[in-house]
């Protein structure tokens, strides 16, 4: 059985998984040994409550959706560039990463997904440019998102995410620091690549 505290308070940090206490005094509570299937439903479920960062594997893998998703002033399915005045939150979301000891990026954005940071990142050529100067290792896999994918090539991506699996085992093995996993949504991209993580692992240890 898989049940889950939502309602995490706004401005609160994070939300994880085992019996792992919230910094807002709730929980989120899910079984050991669970399937690479039970794994991706609960992440699905989980990640837009425990905005911005939900914990799969304490202290060691975590899941988003992309910087400033779901912020009240700048956040949306923008189709647009995200105006330069977001920088500033767009810093402390940073910051605030590495105040969780995350030391380790999987970006899953495709390249037109990036550009629409272009005035907030600036004078960095790119986010991922962004992220490597803070300090973060980073490792690009940009994919599409399957949810808003034409029909005939979805098949093609969801390909490309399986055969990505082993490659992004690899990098959570030699990870520096917890591992992020974000995409734009946190659902279509990063939900099966952290599930199938979390399915690696013993029970609720991470893998080592």
């Amino acid at each position: 059985m898989i049940r889950t505290w939502t309602g995490v308070r706004r401005g609160e940090w994070s939300a994880r998984s085992g019996e792992h206490e919230t910094r807002t005094g709730q929980r989120t509570s899910r079984g050991s040994g669970m399937t690479e299937t039970e794994w991706r439903s609960w992440i699905r479920k989980s990640v837009q409550a425990a905005n911005p960062l939900l914990w799969v594997i304490p202290e060691s893998l975590v899941c988003a959706a992309r910087p400033l998703r779901y912020d009240s002033k700048f956040g949306g399915r923008v189709p647009f560039l995200i105006p330069s005045e977001a920088a500033s939150v767009l810093s402390e979301w940073i910051a605030a990463l590495k105040k969780e000891s995350i030391g380790t990026i999987v970006c899953l954005a495709t390249l037109g997904e990036l550009k629409r940071y272009s005035l907030v990142v600036s004078p960095h050529p790119d986010q991922i440019s962004l992220y490597r100067s803070s300090g973060f290792v980073v490792h690009p896999h940009p994919v599409e998102d399957p949810a808003h994918a034409p029909a005939h090539e979805k098949g093609g991506i969801l390909q490309k995410m399986e055969a990505l699996k082993p490659t992004i085992l690899s990098e959570y093995q030699a990870r520096n620091g917890a591992m992020l996993v974000p995409c734009s949504g946190g659902m279509d991209r990063t939900a099966p690549i952290a599930a199938f993580l979390a399915s690696q692992s013993a029970g609720s240890s991470p893998l080592r």
